[in-house]
């Protein structure tokens, strides 16, 4: 068949971003399309300039390196936190990339009376997803590779011992991990006499590029440090692959065929407002769980699990101060992860997900969830005296829970947390206290949580299985509807998993790009 491209990648994040460059590379002509810029903004006057990248303003008031459309979200309009550049969400996220549990890809044990098994099972198992895994953790520099089946498995980076070593810039996994901050070695040692197994988070960040910025969670990397799937496309254009990058340019409509193909995507040029056609052998979508089903949803695709099941984790959030300063306004701090409670605790025996530690909120994001009347001063004083923990609590799929459009075509979002997911978020929050209590914090705030306007984990709107009956995708991540199409973000995942999503994303990206690339 003629076609422009061998394949059409939409969205560049995790998914998209690692897909193409993959085929790309393997010698595939690929069109990689991007609703947002290289930077930020429009790429006018509005673009993320070099000089404000430790800009809290700019980065997380104004949302500058964000998507800039306003989402209807449970009756109101939001702009969400949303990667809006190349690399989408990898562009701002915190670098922890953890594998996820076996047990999360047949999960009916804890969840057998809850949902049923045609909802929460996954169509392939760990073990076949595993080289998968492996692959992405290599192919985005992770340092600290952490087995997730406990620390029996793990590399040995557990003892206070090692992780000094550490410090000193030797690895016990084959890659320099970040120095750790001694209030995370502090963490640990408290942990430890808690009969607890902390671990260091695998951070897809070069130690040598580091600057150990105090607020990397949540903006761009200045120095590239971070691996990103935007670093893997810029890679790609430079080595001459036959990748072609358009930004500013959004998928406005996929053309709908005859014999189970597409007969083109319609492509909106965001500053001329021009549209044009492209064709190609096969279509990928990444364009995130609310774009990429808001896309098929405006493209006339009628299957009635496209856009239901919209999962973003349940995220309590505790926060420490401490009487000494704790290095989080001078050094990166979010080192320290935990998976002791995947599995629930004594008091509340239910499956939950694990703990690691977070970068201190600067002044502006303190102002903004509360705290407008306390003096800057005040707030620096007491952000240098922080160190906070956030839960991953895996939210289980409900059908209510949708992307949508209204008449006009505006996305709209509806998100409720249920009491089951409240009610482990209560126990793990204060499981975090209790930790932070014992290494030396003299007050403790817990009840917190992300606003909804953080939908950094978002997944499960085209989840794959193996009955067109309850997924909208088969098992390869194609459409049952349209053979030609297939989905890359966490669309796709039946459950979201105890950990964030986004290793997860990376390696069924690799995945479905052997399965793309073999058939054009």
């Amino acid at each position: 068949m003629d076609a422009d491209f061998d394949i059409i990648v939409v969205g560049s994040g995790a998914g998209g971003g690692t897909l193409a460059s993959v085929c790309a590379s393997a010698g595939k002509k690929v069109l990689l399309v991007e609703r947002g810029g290289l930077t930020g903004g429009n790429e006018g006057a509005a673009a993320l300039r070099p000089s404000s990248l430790h800009d809290e303003f700019a980065t997380l008031i104004q949302k500058q390196p964000y998507d800039d459309r306003s989402i209807v979200l449970n009756s109101s309009p939001a702009r969400l936190y949303m990667g809006g550049i190349i690399g989408g969400g990898t562009s701002v996220y915190g670098g922890a990339l953890l594998r996820p549990h076996p047990s999360d890809f047949s999960p009916g044990r804890y969840y057998a009376q809850r949902i049923p098994k045609y909802i929460h099972e996954w169509p392939v198992s760990y073990e076949s997803f595993e080289p998968h895994l492996k692959a992405a953790e290599s192919l985005y520099c992770v340092a600290d590779v952490r087995d997730p089946r406990g620390p029996e498995a793990s590399p040995d980076t557990s003892t206070i011992e090692s992780l000094k070593r550490d410090k000193s810039g030797a690895s016990s996994v084959g890659r320099s991990g970040i120095p750790l901050a001694r209030i995370n070695e502090k963490l640990i040692r408290s942990a430890r006499n808690s009969g607890l197994n902390p671990y260091r988070l695998p951070l897809a960040i070069e130690t040598s590029k580091c600057l150990r910025c105090d607020n990397c969670a949540g903006f761009v990397c200045p120095t590239g440090a971070r691996r990103s799937s935007g670093q893997l496309v810029r890679e790609g254009i430079d080595r001459g692959d036959s990748l072609t990058l358009k930004t500013q340019c959004e998928a406005d409509l996929l053309e709908r065929g005859v014999g189970g193909r597409l007969s083109g995507l319609w492509l909106k040029d965001r500053v001329t407002g021009s549209r044009v056609r492209y064709t190609a052998k096969r279509y990928v979508l990444s364009a995130g769980a609310i774009g990429s089903a808001a896309l098929l949803l405006k493209s006339g695709f009628d299957h009635p699990m496209i856009g239901r099941n919209y999962m973003m984790h349940y995220s309590p959030i505790s926060i420490g101060v401490f009487m000494r300063p704790t290095g989080a306004t001078q050094t990166f701090i979010k080192q320290i992860g935990s998976s002791d409670y995947y599995f629930g605790t004594r008091d509340l025996p239910e499956k939950m997900g694990i703990i690691q530690s977070l970068p201190a909120p600067g002044p502006w994001m303190m102002a903004k969830t509360g705290m407008r009347w306390v003096p800057h001063w005040m707030l620096k004083f007491l952000r240098s005296r922080m160190l906070p923990l956030v839960g991953i609590v895996e939210d289980l799929p409900n059908p209510d829970n949708r992307v949508s459009l209204d008449r006009s075509g505006t996305i709209q979002l509806h998100h409720q947390f249920s009491d089951y997911d409240r009610t482990r978020g209560a126990e793990l929050s204060r499981c975090m206290s209790e930790l932070l209590k014992s290494t030396g914090a003299v007050h403790c705030v817990s009840g917190l949580s992300p606003s909804q306007e953080h939908v950094a984990h978002q997944c499960g709107t085209i989840r794959f299985g193996v009955s067109r009956d309850y997924a909208a995708a088969d098992a390869e991540c194609r459409l049952f509807d349209q053979p030609d199409v297939f989905v890359v973000d966490g669309s796709f995942m039946p459950t979201s998993l105890g950990v964030g999503p986004s290793l997860t994303i990376i390696a069924n990206a690799l995945r479905v790009a052997e399965i793309v690339a073999s058939e054009v």
